[in-house]
């Protein structure tokens, strides 16, 4: 007479099921962590202007400016940065640190909402060749 055990896998089975589940949950936390940045004001983008505050004429879906002190106004400069994150352009108004590289076609991550949050350069524009 045999005797079937029922509930048990192959061990091999279950290490590759086990495997898949925790790429698939690390997958899940990826995209909720995404997510949840987006909703913190974390936005990547190209910077396509750069000047003071009264230089800039274009306005934003979200403006440093109004967030600004008379002094940062007056003595700090401010960039465009064009994000594309959700299929759409829009356009921010950030607060450029002095101390931040920043030239125009970088590609940078910053925090939208939390002006005082530094520019992350995360590759440079590319030269012109000619």
């Amino acid at each position: 007479m045999k005797h079937h055990i029922i509930g048990t896998a192959h061990p091999v089975t279950s290490g590759i099921l086990g495997a898949a589940i925790c790429v698939g949950l690390a997958g899940c936390a990826d995209l909720y962590k995404q997510h949840r940045d987006f909703q913190d004001g974390w936005r990547t983008g190209e910077i396509v202007e750069i000047g003071r505050a009264s230089e800039i004429q274009r306005s934003g879906r979200t403006d440093c400016r109004k967030k600004a002190s008379p002094d940062e106004l007056a003595l700090r400069r401010f960039a465009i940065l064009v994000d594309r994150s959700t299929g759409q352009r829009h356009a921010h108004i950030v607060m450029l640190d002095p101390a931040t590289s920043v030239e125009l076609g970088d590609t940078v991550s910053t925090n939208v909402v939390k002006c005082s949050t530094p520019i992350r350069v995360l590759s440079h524009a590319q030269a012109p060749r000619g």
